[in-house]
């Protein structure tokens, strides 16, 4: 009982403990977080009709992601860094959540595919929204940089 609430209390955290904004200029953005300097960066991969990749690459352990996605609906989200290291992936049709109920982190150096996301319903602008990383004490990281909107 007392690791389901610590659980909980994570997520809690995890959504309510970030103070992130972007700044201003372009759709690249850059936001600061809680914990420490660390390189961070998110963004596209591959695109296709029904799919498309998220990339990260990251100086600093990611113990839990929140981002959101406007221009598509999302239907899923599997593989990647987060299917690696044994993260839960959910989503809505919009929003994206990644965290590991054992603690696993997505390791320092990582710069890859964090999770593919199979969507539908795409409008001609993608962007990449609203991005919350932490790490394993449930710290805001440092975003450094959030990838331009695509158009497909």
């Amino acid at each position: 009982m007392l690791r389901f609430n610590f659980y909980y209390l994570f997520i809690i955290i995890f959504f309510l403990g970030c103070d992130s904004s972007p700044t201003e200029g372009g759709s690249s953005s850059t936001t600061t977080g809680g914990s420490g300097s660390s390189l961070i960066s998110i963004d596209f991969g591959l695109v296709s009709d029904n799919s498309i990749e998220i990339n990260l690459n990251t100086s600093h352990d990611i113990a839990g992601f929140q981002f959101g996605i406007t221009g598509i609906s999302i239907n899923g989200a599997s593989g990647g860094l987060a299917e690696e290291n044994g993260f839960t992936v959910s989503t809505g049709t919009s929003i994206v959540l990644g965290f590991s109920l054992t603690g696993n982190v997505i390791p320092s150096g990582s710069n890859s595919v964090l999770t593919n996301l199979a969507y539908t319903n795409q409008i001609s602008e993608i962007c990449i929204v609203d991005v919350v990383l932490s790490d394993s004490d449930a710290n805001s990281l440092n975003i450094d940089s959030i990838g331009n909107c695509i158009e497909y």
